[in-house]
């Protein structure tokens, strides 16, 4: 679902000036007035953005490859305001009042704190963006809940439901994806908390400028094949295996739906959102602007442990793909069947 211009015009606006003002700090060679210098980040200064990684753990703040970069603020009160919470009584609608994890974003002393199933997906998470600090945690997930997560503010605050992504842009004039649509996939595991996802863009975003791109009705077909897969032992990090079917991005089900169904590129204006089922085949469209960065921050609505217990979590034995939604969401889906 698209819903064009439902956020707040002046949080976007500051979103938008937060992200110019990383920018000044850390690529000033790229002017806010001047389009002509957004080129693409070159691999000195892509190394020399990773090579920021906060003391306490946690990504760069601002970082970069090519035509894509970050800023990881998602976790700052402002941003929580932007969208997680803009969006919390749909969010509830869909998933069920009192069943959704609050976003308390970071405390006073930088970091986060809240639940998440430490399966081996989220473990893989929290190596990629810790860096040294991952030291805290097993090398494999023991698949149960950590109630308390702590988490730096730039570390992967998703998982705990702290934090959005952040800011993820994409810079004009971006490469072809290719045919085969190679950065195309689906989010994380089968098994966890994640149901709902949000994209809110930030400022105006045309068609054709990198805008959330989906594969419509791909979820289910995923969905399916995915716990098929995790329930013969398949695991989301298993990449010792030949041919993976439950990897997220070159799964049988997924070449699939590539040669069957045509993608869709959701654009709008600033403060627009494009809801999601957390399973649907997507990625970060093309660029073919000359004078657009696409601007947007990416939120998944967390089920809490009480209301998705961690038998559940890993049970989906029937393939209800909307057994932890509403009653209202799954009282449609019923009449339609």
């Amino acid at each position: 679902l698209v819903l064009p211009a439902v956020l707040d015009p002046e949080l976007c606006r500051r979103a938008r000036d937060a992200m110019w003002a990383a920018i000044a700090t850390h690529l000033p060679r790229m002017k806010r007035d001047d389009p002509s210098t957004w080129g693409p980040l070159t691999e000195e200064e892509s190394a020399e953005l990773k090579a920021q990684r906060p003391e306490v753990g946690g990504d760069p703040y601002f970082a970069g490859n090519g035509h894509r970069f970050y800023v990881r603020n998602g976790a700052e009160q402002f941003m929580l305001d932007l969208a997680p919470r803009a969006l919390w009584q749909v969010a509830e609608q869909l998933l069920g009042e009192g069943t959704v994890v609050w976003p308390a974003g970071e405390d006073d002393s930088g970091m986060t704190t809240g639940p998440c199933f430490m399966c081996d997906d989220a473990v893989g998470g929290l190596a990629t963006h810790l860096g040294k600090e991952i030291k805290r945690w097993p090398e494999k997930g023991a698949f149960i809940t950590e109630e308390a997560l702590r988490l730096p503010k730039t570390g992967p605050v998703w998982l705990n439901g702290q934090g959005t992504r952040g800011l993820y842009c994409t810079l004009p004039n971006s490469p072809s994806p290719g045919p085969n649509y190679r950065s195309a996939h689906s989010d994380g595991a089968c098994y966890g908390r994640w149901r709902l996802q949000i994209a809110a863009y930030v400022d105006d975003l045309p068609p054709n400028s990198g805008g959330f791109t989906v594969w419509p009705g791909s979820h289910s077909r995923i969905w399916r094949d995915q716990w098929d897969a995790f329930l013969e032992g398949e695991k989301h990090t298993d990449k010792h295996l030949a041919e993976r079917k439950s990897g997220g991005y070159n799964d049988p089900v997924i070449q699939r739906i590539k040669a069957d169904t045509q993608p869709f590129d959701c654009h709008g204006p600033a403060g627009t959102v494009v809801l999601w089922h957390t399973k649907i085949l997507h990625m970060a469209g093309q660029n073919l602007s000359t004078d657009v960065i696409r601007q947007a921050t990416i939120y998944g609505f967390l089920k809490t442990p009480a209301s998705l217990p961690d038998p559940l979590v890993v049970d989906n034995t029937n393939g209800d793909i909307w057994r932890d939604w509403s009653d209202e969401v799954r009282a449609i889906y019923e009449q339609q069947q």
